[in-house]
């Protein structure tokens, strides 16, 4: 599996045209994180000041924990970027069904973002907790009636994070979730109201 380039770098603003998106492919059918082409949007302009950086650390990771933990996604497909410099100060990771024009024109079903800044300062450790907590999230159903999968997500609550406890240990998972708390208040000197409202949820 080919990798991608860490400078492969998406700009968007007002003024300018985006470049090439490279994109991840998240395939459950043969147990890989893929590159896949891209969406051909030429003509598009999203107005962002944000930047969208492919990431093979990332791909590699989320292939692992796939595999680790059994977690099992049909035939879904998740875009998977870093987003620089974050997706906002409180928030370290998102994910999120794609739209309906997005879905047709890729194929992909989930977007997961990270935040860029934060995760460049995680260990090792806690970026496989990160991606973790982000993948179960994910919940592509079959429905036997119908004959056709749909591609949900489960509701955001605490039942995620107890599937972590049970594999890590409760000090274990709080100390994972207080670091990535920690180090978003360092990067950004956020104050102790502002460190709580920092989640994974």
């Amino acid at each position: 599996m080919s990798g991608l380039k860490r400078n492969s770098i998406s700009n968007f603003n007002n003024n300018q045209k985006p470049i090439s998106m490279t994109t991840l492919a998240l395939h459950d059918t043969d147990g890989k994180i893929e590159r896949r082409d891209p969406l051909n949007i030429e003509d598009a302009v999203i107005k962002t000041d944000k930047q969208f950086m492919d990431s093979p650390e990332m791909e590699k990771i989320a292939e692992k924990v796939r595999k680790d933990k059994n977690i099992e996604l049909g035939p879904a497909m998740v875009w998977m970027t870093l987003v620089y410099p974050n997706i906002s100060k409180s928030k370290p990771a998102k994910t999120k069904k794609t739209s309906k024009e997005f879905r047709h024109h890729t194929g992909y079903d989930y977007m997961l973002q990270v935040s860029g800044e934060l995760w460049d300062m995680l260990d090792d450790k806690t970026k496989y907790f990160l991606i973790w907590e982000e993948l179960l999230k994910l919940d592509p159903t079959f429905k036997t009636k119908e004959q056709h999968w749909v591609m949900k997500l489960r509701k955001p609550n605490y039942s995620n994070f107890y599937e972590i406890l049970d594999n890590e240990g409760h000090e274990e998972a709080r100390r994972l979730h207080e670091t990535i708390q920690a180090t978003a208040s360092s990067l950004y000197d956020l104050d102790p109201k502002q460190e709580d409202q920092i989640s994974l949820f």
